[in-house]
């Protein structure tokens, strides 16, 4: 396996030691700009019910547990590593109980319908295997007026990196506008950008 491969591959799902201490390294770094748009774009209210799907190192669900006294901001992973750093960092809000981590995929994971005011997931769409589906389950669980955030870079920007196409599939803003508006179920569909140091910041949001 080439080196952009198993690069890739490791951000799909960071495993091993690579994953836990080099990979964990690239997600701070790389998503810090994208993270501080959803958190903004987001927007947690006291005794919401939030999720993040794909939290990775638990950073943004720890920046936005950090100014709640009240509510549960959950998140769920199938990368062990990363559930492991998540947890360590969020030690106090899980103490305190406004925080819980979860190992596994959320394709396959019971959630209750109804029940999540907020549903948030950052640089993790390029990943599903099945957005249809994967969109269905989230408006399935989400509550009525609940609000999903998807944070993203655009195709045009991420076809300039190394990473593998077989791992990775690239979302143009249009695309993924396409996507949500066929599904036909979330509305008020919209797009927020910020330009970063880098690479522009997107977020495309929907309502139930």
């Amino acid at each position: 396996m080439n080196y952009t491969k198993y690069f890739s591959k490791q951000a799909k799902k960071p495993s091993g030691i690579f994953g836990r201490f080099y990979m964990s390294r690239v997600f701070e770094k790389g998503n810090a700009e994208l993270n501080a748009l959803t958190f903004d774009t987001i927007s947690i209210e006291e005794n919401n019910h939030a999720l993040e799907i794909g939290s990775g190192t638990g950073t943004l669900i720890k920046n936005i547990a950090d100014n709640l006294s009240k509510g549960l901001i959950e998140g769920i992973d199938f990368s062990e590593p990363m559930v492991a750093i998540a947890k360590k960092k969020n030690k106090k809000n899980i103490y305190k109980g406004t925080v819980k981590i979860h190992l596994g995929d959320f394709d396959e994971a019971a959630f209750d319908s109804d029940c999540f005011d907020k549903i948030f997931t950052v640089n993790t769409i390029y990943f599903w295997k099945n957005p249809v589906t994967t969109l269905s389950k989230i408006y399935r669980i989400l509550k009525p007026g609940g609000k999903l955030v998807i944070g993203f870079h655009d195709k045009n920007e991420m076809e300039k990196m190394e990473l593998n196409k077989d791992v990775f599939k690239y979302y143009s803003t249009h695309d993924l506008q396409t996507l949500l508006s066929n599904h036909g179920s979330l509305k008020h569909i919209d797009i927020i950008s910020k330009k970063g140091n880098q690479k522009t910041c997107y977020c495309i949001t929907g309502i139930k």
